[in-house]
């Protein structure tokens, strides 16, 4: 068994908010896990100590085999240098609710840009790489426009694109259809769904029930920090244990 991603007693704290209670969680190499939950739960901010967008007030933290955070016997937490930190979050790729592409560079570049940059990439390797990733989202056409002339959805597939771009070991998706029309939801589920056909690694935060129950291998139920429930799509949809993950489910679908 070959964990991609490891959370180990996880807790995050703002203040005196409790954002991330004890939470442990791993995932496989080629698993799909999604995570759903009511707004405030926590699972964006789960997301966001994985790539270290957000350090974790305790617990410990191992992407690929190699820890990213841990937490010594005084409650301390301590996390490698700056550059191992990058090296380490490398091999993660992150789509977040509105796109964050470049405006001013074409998607072709927006693709590129990190492969180029970060892992010194030649520019025509990355290029013809950025050119794949293009046709695998649909969007081969799109390589010289600019986000400006892009739908919501042709810009979140573009972002998918740039995640992959790095070649990450696991892909990170924050509710990546939350800020689109519902009409051009499915063109980016289409690309999530080709991922997890090719057995992509990815931990997805999502309010598209249906799409969790279809495309996940592992459902997990956060509430007020915690993880409350999870497993299979079945067991999580249609035999839910505690009452309220029943009562969640009765207000979504």
């Amino acid at each position: 068994m070959e964990f991609v991603l490891q959370m180990q007693n996880i807790t995050k704290k703002f203040g005196t908010l409790v954002a991330l209670d004890n939470v442990n969680l791993s995932v496989q190499k080629g698993e799909t896990v999604a995570i759903i939950g009511p707004s405030g739960s926590g699972k964006s901010t789960l997301l966001r100590c994985v790539n270290h967008l957000e350090r974790i007030t305790s617990g410990r933290i191992v992407i690929v085999g190699q820890e990213l955070a841990n937490t010594n016997e005084y409650g301390y937490v301590f996390y490698p240098k700056e550059a191992e930190i990058r090296r380490l979050c490398s091999n993660t790729g992150m789509v977040f609710q509105h796109f964050n592409l470049f405006p001013h560079m074409n998607c072709l570049q927006n693709i590129c840009y990190a492969p180029i940059k970060v892992k010194g990439e030649n520019p025509i390797d990355a290029n013809k790489r950025g050119l794949a990733l293009l046709e695998l989202v649909g969007l081969t056409s799109k390589a010289e426009a600019y986000p400006a002339q892009l739908s919501g959805g042709q810009k979140q597939r573009i972002a998918i694109a740039r995640g992959l771009a790095m070649d990450p070991k696991i892909m990170l998706f924050d509710e990546p259809t939350s800020a689109l029309d519902p009409e051009i939801t499915g063109e980016v589920l289409t690309v999530i769904r080709q991922l997890a056909q090719q057995k992509t690694t990815m931990l997805i935060v999502t309010h598209e029930m249906g799409f969790a129950r279809e495309v996940a291998d592992r459902v997990i139920f956060m509430d007020n920090g915690a993880i409350i429930e999870e497993g299979t799509p079945a067991e999580i949809f249609n035999t839910p244990k505690s009452e309220r993950l029943q009562s969640f489910l009765r207000a979504m679908l």
